[in-house]
């Protein structure tokens, strides 16, 4: 019976005789392509090439120009607003008049349903500047 290391000198001998008929650069070609299948690269890249095929690059087309005034650069002259302007409502909100709200027929009822509470229809209110702001409220459901 053979020893250990002559079956392992047996085993490179015959590995080496399989290796021989191939060369260097097709053996790395069957590694590139086992590993190009293991990882499906290869029909990843088949079905893409059927599936979306690439589209041709066109440019626009060029459009003579339309009018009778030429391109320029745009011009204006900037009037800075008054100081004095403001946008939006000042606060606080004040009720000059109670008298001015405006109710929904019929009210609200409460949450018991026995009591039909009065519901705004309209406040008119001040702003600090004593601009006029109406609020106008939904229809209680």
């Amino acid at each position: 019976m053979a020893t250990l290391e002559e079956q392992r000198r047996a085993i490179a001998a015959g590995m080496a005789a399989r290796r021989a008929p191939t060369s260097e650069a097709e053996r790395k070609a069957i590694g590139k392509r086992m590993i190009e299948e293991r990882t499906g690269k290869s029909v990843a890249a088949d079905l893409n090439r059927l599936a979306a095929p690439q589209q041709q690059r066109r440019s626009l087309p060029s459009i003579s120009p339309v009018g009778s005034v030429p391109a320029s650069v745009g011009r204006g002259s900037y009037v800075a607003p008054a100081a004095a302007a403001t946008a939006g409502i000042a606060s606080p909100l004040t009720e000059p008049s109670y008298a001015a709200r405006e109710y929904w027929p019929g009210g609200d009822y409460s949450t018991d349903g026995l009591l039909v509470i009065p519901a705004t229809k309209k406040m008119v209110l001040a702003d600090a500047d004593g601009a006029e702001v109406i609020i106008n409220l939904a229809q209680p459901v």
